[in-house]
């Protein structure tokens, strides 16, 4: 089993929908329509799915022309209102009823406008469950992109107060062991209600089916620490959890003067003012880069795409201010090397910015974070939180290419942080200079088996920056010759991808809905945007592949039996609970209690969430008596730094012994300073595989076995699951 989800190639398959004649594709012949002028008609040659391979269809696409708005809905009706009725007959194709989706917002773009709905069912919403309807300035459908969902085969249980301030408790649990904290001491808990949640619309590995859950959002009083945590309704388990923190006129800049660990809120009273609007310059750098990067974002956005930034992301605190860009700077953390801070984020309401990052950039790239939470809210996990990052690198390198300042060269051209004290860290032109993929089967690929990125957020981006790229300025790459648009055009397609997508998206959405949002803009005043262009877009999510899966390492695998023979089992087991017959000792956990529920059989893994200097073993309590011709057999997953120790060992009542010294395949095969120089698992599984040990020359024997992790980083985990004692019938 692969730690990401693999959903396929897109392929369209023909489905019946009242109304329309529905066509298959056998392949994307082309990303989006292709038809100039854009939606010119409202007679379509053809409406056609594209659908995962996993069954549920993505988008619904007209060919040819836009599709007519229904009977009895005005060309200047609200656009909910002719949305909502496009989808009485073309919601079902994405499985579900038009009754369960609500408008969620409806947003004024180029030739019209896109409404998002969120599905709803029985009263309670579908976390990332969305559809985006796409329509002219006529009402007239141009194409609908979204994932709903499976359907619930339960109904949401009832939770008395009590329980749900246990699952409050869960929540901060949770963060505190990802997190390593040691306690909940600090942590804050805030209630987002009740959520149907599928992990398969974000691609969360192992994701199985839908479940009930309470939504969190944990947090400590910096909010440099934000979490979003959910809780399953039915067992009380974290169903996932991940970092909410994106590591950003009226303008209001604080100063925390290098305090550690206090709280980063831009209100006058936390933190002192440094330069609020119209206030001349500070005698603090960072104060003053802050304060005219937030004036080149925001005429950036205002000037390409009409944005209010302040209006969209500014925060009013009630201190007599008003709504305004915010941010604190000179911001320290009690981490080593914390201070001054190497980083910057967006925390949901403001910018926070540790000392010396404050470019140009970094600024814009933050800023975007928040556009992006209000627009498309991308989850920031997995491949949509890679778009996230992705989004925020393009927008961040459009203020720092356009505003005047003198690191503007042509060496520095597409490069993220040059100027900062971070140095470059990204290279949207060669993302492979910076280890990042360009394409979806590149080799650099990030398959974060232990989710220290939120699924490779950071790493998988440089899929879309070299994308955009492509877009903006042009180049021959992967069989493809695209001609440049320029970044005026380019940041208007971005701008209208960002509102057509939806929470849960991956990179077969921007596949389509790059271009699709490309041609949205054909015709429109002041776009210049023509379907030649569009054609240049087809090219750049082509040439990077987003219509593909990412290669990704095979991890290591071996059957149970040889020759066809069936595995018959003395002893099995699958870690769902700590009441079973093992001892958890110290920092091993069940995968829930780090919110990464991961296994290979049931819901749950033991997971070893290790600290430096943890000894800690997965313990059988009883021993077992060992059956002629048997062998021990489990699935595991590992990311484990240099010298970190991982290994089996095994007592037969005179002290433990390692179980590399028995026959085995894929057993323990480096050595580990950890160990004392005794072989240990190494380096990264690729996900979940199989080791097994021959147990002959321990036949008849009583003997227990344990899961030993000795390291001395903070950057190892072992995944263990579905153990079997068996012989081969």
């Amino acid at each position: 089993m692969r730690s990401r989800r693999l959903v396929g190639g897109l392929a369209a398959l023909a489905t019946a929908v009242s109304g329309s004649a529905l066509v298959a594709m056998a392949a994307p012949a082309s990303a989006g329509s292709n038809t100039s002028p854009a939606f010119a008609r409202t007679t379509p040659d053809a409406v056609v799915q594209q659908r995962g391979n996993d069954g549920s269809v993505r988008v619904i696409e007209p060919r040819g022309g836009a599709i007519a708005r229904p009977k009895g809905v005005a060309a200047d009706a609200r656009p909910e209102t002719a949305a909502k009725a496009h989808l009485s007959t073309y919601a079902k194709a994405f499985g579900v009823p038009s009754t369960e989706l609500k408008a969620a917002s409806a947003t004024k773009l180029a030739n019209g406008s896109a409404v998002r709905f969120d599905r709803d069912v029985d009263g309670v919403p579908v976390f990332a469950g969305q559809l985006v309807v796409s329509l002219d300035r006529s009402n007239n459908l141009q194409f609908i992109v979204g994932e709903t969902g499976g359907k619930p085969t339960r109904s949401f249980p009832s939770v008395g107060k009590l329980q749900a301030n246990k699952f409050a408790g869960v929540a901060k649990q949770v963060v505190a062991t990802r997190e390593k904290l040691g306690s909940t001491a600090g942590l804050k808990v805030r209630s987002e209600g009740r959520n149907w949640y599928d992990g398969s619309i974000l691609g969360v590995p192992g994701a199985k089916g839908v479940q009930p859950v309470y939504t969190y959002q944990v947090g400590d009083a910096r909010r440099a620490l934000q979490y979003r945590v959910l809780v399953d309704a039915s067992t009380g388990k974290a169903a996932l959890a991940y970092s909410l923190t994106e590591r950003a006129l009226n303008r209001v800049i604080c100063d925390a003067k290098r305090r550690v660990d206090a709280d980063t809120t831009c209100d006058g009273q936390a933190n002192p003012y440094a330069r609020v609007e119209g206030q001349g310059p500070s005698s603090v750098a960072d104060v003053n880069k802050v304060y005219d990067f937030f004036r080149d974002t925001s005429v950036r956005y205002a000037s390409y795409v009409n944005l209010d930034l302040t209006k969209l992301i500014g925060t009013d605190y009630g201190d007599g201010k008003g709504k305004a860009l915010r941010a604190t700077v000179r911001v320290c953390t009690s981490d080593p090397n914390g201070c001054p801070f190497a980083n910057a984020f967006w925390d949901g309401q403001q910018m926070v910015f540790g000392e010396g990052v404050t470019t140009d950039d970094v600024t814009g790239h933050e800023l975007t974070h928040g556009v992006t939470e209000r627009t498309a809210n991308l989850a920031y996990l997995y491949q949509s939180g890679a778009i996230n990052e992705g989004l925020s690198d393009a927008w961040g390198e459009i203020v720092d290419l356009t505003n005047g300042s003198a690191d503007d060269t042509a060496a520095n051209r597409w490069k993220i942080g040059e100027g900062s004290s971070l140095g470059v860290i990204r290279d949207m032109k060669n993302p492979r200079a910076y280890d990042q993929p360009d394409k979806m089967t590149s080799d650099m690929w990030f398959d974060d088996v232990d989710f220290l990125d939120n699924g490779g957020v950071h790493e998988n981006s440089g899929v879309f920056n070299k994308s955009v790229y492509l877009t903006a300025d042009g180049a021959s790459f992967n069989g493809y010759t695209i001609r440049g648009l320029g970044l005026a055009k380019t940041a208007k397609i971005l701008w209208t991808t960002q509102n057509l997508l939806t929470s849960g998206a991956d990179y077969k959405d921007v596949f389509y809905t790059m271009p699709l949002a490309c041609r949205k803009n054909i015709g429109q005043a002041g776009s210049y945007i023509t379907e030649d262009d569009c054609q240049q877009v087809d090219k750049a999510v082509r040439a990077t592949e987003m219509y593909k899966d990412p290669l990704v390492g095979s991890a290591k695998n071996v059957d149970y039996c040889t020759n066809g023979k069936s595995p018959m089992a003395s002893y099995a087991e699958n870690f769902e609970s700590k009441s079973g017959g093992w001892t958890f000792q110290g920092s091993w956990v069940l995968s829930s209690e780090v919110g990464l529920p991961y296994a290979t059989v049931g819901k749950e893994s033991a997971v070893a969430w290790t600290s430096s200097g943890d000894d800690v073993s997965l313990t059988q309590k009883a021993g077992v008596k060992i059956p002629a011709g048997s062998y021990l057999r489990f699935d595991h997953a590992y990311l484990l730094a240099a010298d970190d120790g991982a290994e089996v060992q095994y007592d037969t009542g005179s002290g433990w012994k390692p179980a590399s010294a028995l026959p085995n395949n894929n057993g323990e095969d480096t050595p580990a300073a950890e160990l004392g120089g005794r072989k240990s698992f190494a380096n990264t599984s690729n996900g979940f595989g199989g080791t097994r040990y021959d147990l002959s020359s321990l036949a008849g024997r009583t003997v227990k076995f344990r899961f030993h992790s000795k390291v001395g980083t903070d950057d190892s985990a072992w995944w263990v699951d579905n153990l079997k004692i068996y012989t081969c019938g």
